[in-house]
């Protein structure tokens, strides 16, 4: 091993040290905004599975109870939080069948989360 012959040849400069923690720092920013977006994209996904679920619960009960009719509308309690849903019923080419649309939208914003649509046999009252 040969030994330094000046002192500008041993170690780091300043400026390299200053530049190695830029590049740290702006590598670090990345990352927090990275699992920033990772949170907020799982909750969204949570609020949408929720829907999905309060629409399907609320499809069956439209099918089972055909007191429900197109127009109806209201809220449903899920997991904590509550969606504004809304029924509608189209007719068919078939007189028979129904075409029922529920539309569940999250509490308050009105921004639609689940659709789900299905066919009704009879004129549902």
């Amino acid at each position: 091993m040969k030994p330094c012959s000046s002192h500008s040849e041993a170690g780091f400069s300043l400026i390299e040290v200053m530049m190695a923690l830029v590049v740290l720092a702006l590598g670090g920013i990345g990352m927090l905004s990275l699992m920033q977006s990772s949170t907020r994209n799982a909750a969204v996904i949570q609020e949408r599975a929720l829907a999905v679920m309060a629409a399907e619960n609320l499809l069956n009960q439209a099918l089972l109870e055909p007191r429900l009719r197109g127009g109806d509308a209201g809220t449903y309690e899920l997991a904590g939080g509550s969606y504004a849903w809304q029924l509608l019923v189209e007719p068919t080419t078939d007189r028979d069948l129904q075409r029922l649309i529920l539309l569940v939208n999250a509490g308050g914003t009105g921004s639609e989360l689940a659709r789900l649509e299905t066919f009704r046999r009879g004129s549902g009252g």
